[in-house]
């Protein structure tokens, strides 16, 4: 992953289209701390590519996928 990409950010539905979770299931996991997101004003939170990619690690997906 190169380092332009690690720091991309998404929002709850945009995290929720990569994960195929419902929004709901992205804020569960954000709040539970699985996956670290930064406040934007009140109700903004934004999520970084590099913490989705460190949740797909967790969850042994990127292992199944690339071998």
């Amino acid at each position: 992953m190169k380092l332009a990409d690690e720091y991309k950010t998404y929002t709850v539905p945009e995290v929720a289209k990569i994960l195929r979770k419902r929004k709901s299931t992205v804020y569960d996991l954000v709040y539970s701390g699985e996956i670290k997101a930064a406040k934007l004003g009140e109700r903004g939170l934004r999520i970084t590519a590099k913490e989705i990619y460190k949740y797909l690690e967790k969850q042994n997906v990127l292992k199944s996928i690339t071998g």
